[in-house]
């Protein structure tokens, strides 16, 4: 009964938990609060990081959500689009952590004496782990996303010529599918999407697979590098 008492508590200082972070962003200037749309997904993830711990808590085994690598590595990847550094993103990652800490010690408050300790690690372990991998697939979806530019960098003295073939491509595609890539590159998943326009997942899938065919695109990654070129 405690534990799940703690996990309740931990859910509900969840809004203290991240007015504390993005305070602690704020005074360090961080660009993951510059603007409302980085700063949305910035705490979409830390919400998401805080009730997975609370389910850690009341559970005593972590389980990481359905869909959290893909949005997390398409979230990497709309930071380059974004022009804000992996870095940024690891630092967060200890920011979030310091703004816990107050709730985590109300939280493990609790849970009976005997049991404090081990719940305060169970709480840390379920951190590591959900940003963890939160980080990891988002580096990689970074990189990623960094690897067409650096591939097709001119040589010295020479100019690049212009895309045009992207350019028609871009022509080619219709509203709906404009709109699908407008919603990957916030970042949101198949799911999301489909709930957002009102349309199944499978229907999103072809919309995407027609985005990349007219975009000779082979993925997400990809289909963003050509649909938005330099855009920030």
């Amino acid at each position: 009964m405690g534990h799940q008492a703690a996990a309740q508590q931990l859910r509900a200082a969840t809004p203290e938990i991240i007015e504390a972070y993005w305070a602690a962003l704020g005074r360090l200037g961080s660009p993951l609060v510059s603007r409302e749309d980085i700063w949305r997904q910035c705490r979409h993830q830390a919400q998401n990081i805080v009730a997975e711990c609370a389910q850690t808590l009341e559970g005593g085994e972590h389980a990481e959500p359905p869909g959290v690598r893909e949005y997390s590595r398409l979230l990497g990847a709309h930071r380059v689009v974004q022009q804000v550094p992996v870095s940024e993103s690891v630092r967060a990652a200890e920011v979030l952590w310091q703004a816990m800490q107050v709730a985590v010690a109300q939280a493990v408050e609790l849970v009976p004496a005997e049991q404090r300790h081990a719940a305060a690690q169970t709480v840390s372990t379920a951190f590591r782990a959900a940003a963890g991998s939160r980080l990891y697939q988002g580096i990689r979806g970074y990189e990623e996303a960094q690897r067409p530019a650096a591939a097709e960098a001119p040589e010295p003295g020479t100019s690049a010529p212009a895309d045009s073939g992207d350019a028609q491509a871009l022509d080619l595609l219709t509203l709906r599918e404009r709109q699908i890539l407008e919603a990957v590159r916030a970042g949101l998943t198949n799911r999301l999407i489909g709930r957002r326009f009102e349309i199944s997942e499978a229907t999103v899938k072809r919309h995407l697979h027609n985005a990349y065919r007219k975009l000779g695109a082979s993925s997400r990654v990809q289909a963003l590098n050509k649909a938005f070129p330099g855009q920030g």
